[in-house]
């Protein structure tokens, strides 16, 4: 008789990278005074507490967040809280006004004049206080997207240590986690530039009005939203799970939506997608 043979199906728990690799990579980076580009989000980090750690107090570690219109306000709180998290001095490098890097009209490669100026801009930082090493925050998941920021980060001449590392976005939330750092769980955020289709221009005030929409959205306890603007049409996007959220609250949000200048705000049934005005 021949018995059934049954394949049992296990996940196996996820393995955390090996921290001395990632450790031992750090240190044969920061023998010097470091920059890191640090956005808040979960990637740069990572990157900011491995330079920490490499660094041991022996040499500066410069964090520099790019402050700019079209990026949300609560995003530079978040940043500040993180940096006082980290015990690290975050430095601000302002950009005035999307006309000052070509970006008023929103242009296709609004990303890569972007990504572009702030870089030359941290660079500007690194020659003011002579520190020649710039980090980012790139890792692999990010080559399978629409990243046109990448090319302006290649031609800076900064370093990506996750992407040499072959880090994944898991990993690095493993690693987050590993230390007990709130960003491990954070969400994805972009800038406020998104949320406009290309060709539109990118005024302050219209910025201003998103921002304020998104920030009285995440109130109601939202973990990721986008308000997109159609001209006097504003489409919300957020995850499948908090779309029922948003229904029950539709008369609130509405009212809210409409007082801030919209004649129409709409749901999205879609939910949301990363980059749906690419």
């Amino acid at each position: 008789m021949i018995c059934p043979v049954f394949t049992v199906w296990y996940k196996m728990p996820l393995k955390m990278p090996d921290l001395k690799t990632v450790l031992s990579h750090f240190d044969a980076i920061v023998t010097e005074p470091v920059m890191v580009a640090f956005s808040g989000g979960a990637d740069s980090v990572l990157v900011l507490k491995l330079a920490l750690e490499a660094s041991r107090g022996r040499v500066p570690i410069y964090a520099l967040y790019a402050d700019a219109p079209w990026m949300p306000r609560a995003a530079r709180a978040e940043a500040e809280q993180i940096a006082r998290e980290l015990q690290v001095k975050l430095n601000v490098v302002s950009i005035d006004s999307p006309g000052s890097i070509g970006i008023e009209n929103n242009p296709l490669d609004r990303c890569y004049r972007c990504k572009k100026a702030i870089f030359k801009a941290f660079m500007d930082f690194g020659q003011i206080h002579n520190v020649k090493i710039l980090l980012e925050g790139t890792q692999l998941d990010d080559l399978t997207k629409y990243r046109p920021g990448l090319k302006a980060i290649a031609e800076s001449g900064a370093r990506s240590p996750l992407k040499e590392l072959g880090l994944h976005k898991s990993d690095v939330r493993e690693l987050l986690a590993h230390w007990g750092l709130s960003a491990a769980k954070k969400p994805s955020g972009s800038c406020l530039a998104t949320r406009l289709p290309y060709g539109q221009t990118l005024s302050v005030p219209i910025l201003k009005q998103i921002d304020q929409a998104e920030n009285y959205l995440h109130s109601f306890g939202f973990k990721v939203i986008r308000v997109r603007s159609h001209g006097d049409i504003a489409r919300i996007e957020t995850d499948s799970e908090h779309l029922s959220l948003a229904l029950s609250k539709r008369a609130e949000i509405v009212k809210e939506l409409k007082s801030l200048g919209w004649k129409y705000v709409t749901l999205d049934l879609e939910g949301f997608r990363s980059g749906s005005m690419d």
